[in-house]
């Protein structure tokens, strides 16, 4: 996207989001008359994530971010904004209103910018940037796992596959259970190294792809 292009688009945007952030202080100020809402959990997300993007926009047109940068923002509001409305599912129905239309003009945005791929090349990495798998849990899972056959052990290391097997069958008949009494530690170890594998090269893919 040219320099030009950018900065067009920008202006729009924050109109939209400053027209956004007017719109939302009315609906607060209605609200509150019949009762109080400005101050529970997805009032303020909302709240967060338009000061905050007006911020952000605010600090592109003066050169202070660049267009990653902002769709990196976009990204993460779009993210808690999700994730507030998934939890909160008792919030009053105007909030959940707005927070719908503020996630269609966020998701806009990223569509716009061409942030859509730099979004799902995020999730793939997430996906497999997981926390080093603890020999200790393991274990434990095994044990409460019934001595292993319930599989547990094999879930957490994220072998789905042969621990239904495991829960299906008593783990093997027992065998297989007692197996994975000796073989745990080198199972826990494998994984994680294929999971470090996995971050490396999906990374290697993430910053090639972003150079393109």
């Amino acid at each position: 996207m040219r320099a030009s292009d950018q900065y067009e688009l920008i202006s729009q945007v924050r109109r939209v989001f400053q027209e956004a952030s007017k719109r939302y202080e009315g609906l607060l100020t209605e609200l509150d008359k019949g009762e109080p809402v400005r101050e529970s959990g997805l009032a303020i997300t909302i709240s967060d994530s338009l000061k905050n993007l007006n911020r952000k926009i605010s600090a592109f047109e003066f050169g202070n971010i660049d267009l990653n940068k902002l769709l990196d923002e976009f990204i993460f509001e779009k993210e808690m904004l999700t994730g507030e409305l998934e939890i909160q599912t008792n919030s009053h129905v105007q909030l959940k209103r707005f927070a719908k239309r503020l996630l269609q003009s966020i998701d806009e945005f990223i569509t716009k910018t061409g942030g859509k791929k730099k979004r799902i090349r995020q999730k793939l990495t997430n996906q497999y940037s997981t926390e080093q798998k603890s020999k200790s849990i393991a274990y434990l899972l095994w044990f409460f796992g019934g001595f292993g056959v319930l599989g547990l052990h094999r879930f957490y290391l994220g072998r789905i596959g042969t621990g239904l097997g495991w829960l299906f069958t008593w783990g093997l008949f027992g065998f297989g259970a007692l197996f994975d009494l000796f073989a745990l530690s080198g199972m826990v170890d494998d994984q994680n190294y294929m999971n470090q594998l996995r971050e490396v090269k999906l990374k290697q893919l993430s910053e090639g792809r972003d150079k393109d």
